[in-house]
């Protein structure tokens, strides 16, 4: 339905960044709440009923001493057995509204959940990167409404060669290189993946396509906020001896 933030727009944590509509849910939420209210209104009945169960249960006890004496006629006993089982299946009914009010209230609460989850809040202080939907669009299962980029903690992604990957530890310092910048930066490896992969085709030299390499992932303080998302950058890392 709408869109508040646009590609560039700085966003707070807990600031709402789109509002989506799921179309029948107003709708289905009303018919969930007087499912609810009509369960209520039978489950408050269940003290009336156990008055009227118990009452017509003991009518019918003194009825049947009364026709077995030949004092009551078969009709008038008939009539007051007839009243004793709906009595008690009444009491019945309004016993398990009891369940249904529980289920009903917990079907409600779990729409209505479904309604907060249409508002899309920042998870956390950062930038809008892309915006992947406009107003109108619809939203599949899945799909992502918008990117946002984490400036509080930036990190990189660089890979290490198979042959060095003993020589690199977690916590090593390392200093980033990149264009336009007047000096390095120093950044600190923080996760180094346990699974090889293939360099990507455009990170590296024809060379070194084939090789096996092994993810990592290097955190660094840039208050100045100079290093960009997807920016290229070198990592020259010490390696151990």
């Amino acid at each position: 339905m709408r869109l508040l933030k646009d590609e560039g727009d700085s966003v707070r944590r807990g600031d709402t960044i789109a509002v989506l509509e799921q179309p029948g849910l107003s709708a289905l939420i009303g018919q969930r709440s007087a499912q609810a209210q009509a369960a209520q209104r039978r489950t408050a009945g269940v003290a009336a009923a156990v008055a009227d169960s118990t009452r017509a249960a003991n009518d019918l006890t003194r009825a049947s001493q009364l026709r077995i004496q030949g004092i009551m006629s078969a009709q008038q006993y008939d009539a007051l057995a007839s009243a004793a089982a709906a009595a008690a299946a009444q009491l019945r009914s309004a016993r398990a509204a009891g369940s249904e009010s529980r289920a009903a209230i917990q079907g409600l609460a779990a729409t209505e959940a479904i309604q907060d989850e249409l508002v899309l809040l920042a998870p956390a202080d950062g930038v809008i990167l892309t915006r992947y939907l406009e107003p109108g669009e619809a939203a599949g299962v899945g799909t992502p409404v918008v990117s946002l980029g984490i400036v509080a903690r930036p990190w990189i992604r660089a890979y290490v060669g198979e042959s060095y990957l003993t020589r690199v530890r977690l916590g090593q310092t390392v200093t980033i290189h990149a264009d336009g910048l007047s000096a390095p930066v120093s950044g600190r490896i923080v996760d180094i993946a346990s699974r090889a992969e293939f360099t990507p085709r455009a990170a590296l030299t024809e060379r070194e396509r084939a090789d096996l390499v092994f993810a990592i992932k290097v955190e660094f303080d840039d208050s100045a906020g100079r290093l960009k998302a997807g920016l290229p950058v070198t990592i020259e890392v010490p390696l151990t001896p």
